[in-house]
C-alpha cells in the first residue's frame, strides 16, 4: 500500500496522482498498472448528490417532528389543552426553517434560505408574545424591527461577499460594521420604546470599537505586503 509523500493520505494502487493534494505518486516497488481500476468515479453524480441532500432534509424533518408531536400529545393528555407544548412546537418549527431549506435546493440561494430563517424567527417571537400576554407589547415596536434589521445587514454582507464585491480582510470589516450598526439599532429601538425618543447610550461602546477594528481590517486589505505577511504567519 502506498502513501502520498506530501500529505500522507493512503493511495489506491491505480493512483498516479494524489486525489487530495495532486502530488505525483512515485513508488518503484509498486508501479501503477497499465489498466488501472479507479476506486471512485471521475466526477460526482448530480442525481445522487441531490438525493443525499433531500435525505438529510428528510432526516431533519423526522428528528424534529417526533419530539414536537410527543410534547403536544403529553401536554394535551394531562392538561386537556395546549400550553407549554406550543413553545416547544414553535421552537422546533423555527429550527426546521433554519436547517432544512438549505438542503432542499440543488444550489442554495440567498432568498429561499434567508427568508424562512427570518420569517420563522418573527413567527416564534410573535407566538411568545401571544402566549405570555404581557402588559407591554414588544413584538411590533421592538422584535420585528430588530429581526428585519438583522436580516438586512446579514443579507447585505452575504450578497457582497458572494458576488466578491468584498473579499479577504474586507469581509471581517463588513461584519464588524454590521455588528456595530446592529447594536446601534437595538439601542435606538429600546430607547424609543421606553422613552419615546431616539438616542444612543450603551451602543457607543460597541459601535466605536467595531468601526475602529473595521478600519484596521480595511487598511490591511489595501496593503499587499502586510496582508501576505499576516496570512503567512497564520499559516493560511
Amino acid at each position: 500500500m502506498s502513501y502520498c509523500v506530501n500529505c500522507g493520505v493512503e493511495l489506491a494502487p491505480s493512483e498516479k496522482n494524489c486525489p487530495l493534494c495532486g502530488v505525483e505518486v512515485i513508488n518503484p516497488a509498486q508501479p501503477a498498472p497499465e489498466k488501472p481500476w479507479q476506486p471512485y468515479p471521475h466526477r460526482d453524480d448530480p442525481v445522487i448528490a441531490q438525493m443525499n441532500r433531500r435525505f438529510i432534509a428528510a432526516m431533519i424533518t423526522i428528528a424534529l417532528t417526533f419530539p414536537m408531536a410527543i410534547c403536544l400529545a403529553i401536554d394535551y393528555t394531562y392538561s386537556g389543552q395546549l400550553g407549554w407544548s406550543l413553545f416547544v412546537a414553535g421552537a422546533l418549527s423555527m429550527l426546521w426553517c433554519w436547517l432544512a431549506p438549505a438542503f432542499l435546493y440543488k444550489k442554495p440561494l440567498f432568498l429561499p434560505v434567508m427568508l424562512p430563517i427570518s420569517g420563522s424567527l418573527l413567527g416564534f417571537l410573535y407566538l411568545v408574545e401571544y402566549l405570555t400576554a404581557p402588559a407591554v407589547r414588544w413584538f411590533v415596536p421592538l422584535a420585528m424591527p430588530l429581526v428585519l434589521l438583522l436580516t438586512v445587514l446579514a443579507g447585505a454582507v452575504t450578497l457582497l461577499a458572494r458576488h466578491q464585491v468584498i473579499r479577504g480582510f474586507a469581509v471581517p470589516a463588513a461584519i464588524l460594521i454590521a455588528a456595530g450598526l446592529m447594536a446601534a439599532g437595538t439601542d435606538l429601538l429600546i430607547t424609543l420604546m421606553h422613552e419615546q425618543r431616539w438616542i444612543l447610550s450603551w451602543s457607543w461602546f460597541v459601535l466605536l470599537p467595531s468601526l475602529a477594528a473595521a478600519a484596521i481590517f480595511l487598511l490591511i486589505a489595501r496593503r499587499q505586503k502586510m496582508r501576505t505577511e499576516i496570512l503567512k504567519r497564520l499559516h493560511i
